[in-house]
């Protein structure tokens, strides 16, 4: 690895935010109606359980990225292919999320201007940000984890001050049993976002104190967890059930309710500048992760053309992806979560952990039968 690194603060503000990412932007499970909060705060478990997966292949391999340790594995030419998966993967989703944050700019502020437009705009800042290194962006998103905190605390208060909170909302508990929880829990609530976190096997060699990745990593989960947690209770409350479940951005629709003495009013604005940080901190790091798997995979410097490259068509996959933002949902609910997720986040991660196992047993066997011979 090279001698760029990055601290556990950097790393923790940097999960933090790629977990609240687009699923604060989109309360998944909001189908679960007023049972939507405990999809979030289940799927907070399975995420820490699916997460020490990816900590026991890192502690095993601590100085290569996934696609370095699946060749390693899996040997070079199966390890290599699914390497390459993975960073098709990257690129994807990474256009997947481009895409939620074109449209929701053009639903709420930017109702004229073209999709192309602001696709181009936020690339280029993606590109910029991807050029300077990973050092530099780690230092940024511990100036964006302060602001998050801080818009979502001040927007939290002014939900509770202007009487918008209806604890009535959440009620009944469990009216339908745990049947629209279990299909909100498997596979979208445990794979997004905490699945997704397969990205930070590609970030993780970074790290400077490598005995901290899994007290970092767990941490950030649970309280990004707790936080989500939070925040659907906070919709469903303010909003109900049925209009979480119509709306295309519950988190923009329960701010624009906010009027306090008519003068607290159209705090639009700071929403957007949240999900504008969110999706660029998680857009940035599927980025990197494309980056950082195609250097190592095809054994080259990330260059400025490279990094063009591949920001050119994460731009391109974005608006080529979905007809409509309908099918585009419809596509991220219902196809992704089952022909990407769960083969990319806990198949092949839980494949790859038991290959290494059973290669870990079979060779200091192997070696003593060796010795055995020879002599």
């Amino acid at each position: 690895m090279t001698k760029i690194k990055i601290d556990g603060f950097q790393l923790f503000c940097m999960m933090f935010i790629f977990i609240l990412g687009s699923t604060l932007l989109l309360d998944i499970g909001k189908a679960a109606r007023q049972d939507a909060w405990i999809v979030p705060l289940l799927a907070t478990f399975f995420g820490c359980l699916l997460y020490l997966v990816y900590i026991s292949l890192y502690k095993r391999y601590p100085n290569m990225p996934l696609t370095g340790y699946l060749i390693k594995i899996w040997g070079k030419y199966v390890g290599g292919a699914i390497s390459f998966c993975y960073i098709i993967y990257f690129v994807y989703i990474a256009s997947r999320v481009l895409r939620d944050f074109e449209e929701l700019l053009i639903s709420s502020s930017y109702y004229v201007t073209s999709i192309i437009t602001l696709g181009i705009c936020m690339t280029f800042v993606l590109i910029y940000s991807t050029h300077l290194g990973i050092e530099a962006f780690a230092r940024v998103t511990c100036l964006c984890f302060v602001v998050i905190l801080l818009t979502l605390f001040i927007l939290n208060i002014l939900y509770v001050v202007g009487g918008y909170i209806k604890v009535e909302n959440l009620q009944p508990v469990l009216a339908n049993g745990w049947g629209n929880i279990g299909k909100e829990l498997v596979p979208l609530g445990i794979t997004v976002p905490f699945g997704e976190l397969i990205t930070f096997t590609m970030i993780l060699p970074y790290l400077n104190k490598k005995n901290q990745a899994a007290t970092i990593g767990l941490s950030a989960i649970i309280i990004g967890g707790i936080t989500l947690t939070i925040n659907s209770i906070i919709l469903l409350c303010v909003l109900g059930p049925e209009t979480v479940l119509r709306s295309s951005f519950p988190a923009l629709t329960a701010v624009s309710y906010i009027n306090i003495a008519s003068f607290i009013q159209r705090l639009d604005t700071f929403i957007l500048i949240l999900m504008v940080i969110l999706g660029f901190v998680k857009i940035t790091i599927y980025f990197f992760c494309a980056v950082i798997g195609a250097a190592d995979l095809f054994r080259m410097k990330p260059s400025v053309t490279n990094i063009y490259l591949i920001g050119g068509v994460i731009f391109f996959s974005s608006l080529m992806i979905a007809p409509s933002y309908q099918a585009h949902i419809n596509e991220g609910l219902k196809i992704v979560p089952y022909l990407l997720h769960l083969p990319f986040h806990i198949a092949i991660p839980i494949l790859l952990l038991i290959t290494a196992y059973i290669k870990q047993k079979i060779k200091p066997t192997l070696s003593r039968e060796g010795r055995l011979l020879f002599f």
